[in-house]
């Protein structure tokens, strides 16, 4: 073997070299994300459950501005985050309560829930429509998409922000 062919078989196993190390090292590095502890799992669910099933006693239709505002100091304050209590505050129409006597929302199911990387988490669901008649004869009166983001405040998770139709699909 001549000189030359010595060097490049040097060169091309140094090069192997590094790009297995590389490969191995990006393969191997332990994770930056942490894994969901199920404490704030459960508690978020607790606190997404609570939410939707309070969201009934909040009715919108109600022509008296500070009375909507009453109810959602009752029933929905202390599942909020200060800054999303404001906006609800300054604009009501962002409350997804109760819009009419019928249907009304029941509840929320949950159909995802994802971490994000500042620590807090995203919820999809659907708020579950209900009437008298599915009440008493089982079913729903539809369903609203929901979105909403929780963070921890305190030690407690709390809704920081709502996006969510607000008529049933049937």
């Amino acid at each position: 073997m001549t000189t030359n062919g010595l060097v490049k078989f040097i060169a091309v196993g140094i090069v192997l070299l590094l790009v297995i190390s590389v490969g191995g090292y990006f393969l191997y590095r332990p994770s930056t994300t942490t894994q969901p502890n199920q404490a704030d799992i459960n508690a978020i669910y607790q606190v997404v459950g609570e939410f939707g099933a309070r969201l009934k006693d909040v009715g919108l239709s109600d022509p008296k501005q500070e009375d909507i505002i009453t109810a959602v100091d009752f029933n929905l304050k202390r599942l909020i985050t200060n800054r999303l209590y404001q906006e609800f505050v300054q604009d009501t129409s962002r409350i997804p309560g109760r819009a009419a006597s019928s249907p009304w929302p029941e509840g929320i199911e949950i159909v995802s829930v994802q971490r994000l990387d500042n620590g807090s988490y995203t919820v999809v669901g659907n708020r579950i429509m209900m009437d008298s008649n599915e009440l008493a004869h089982g079913g729903n009166a539809g369903e609203t998409n929901i979105t909403l983001t929780l963070k921890k405040v305190n030690g407690t998770w709390l809704i920081d922000d709502v996006v969510g139709e607000t008529q049933p699909k049937a």
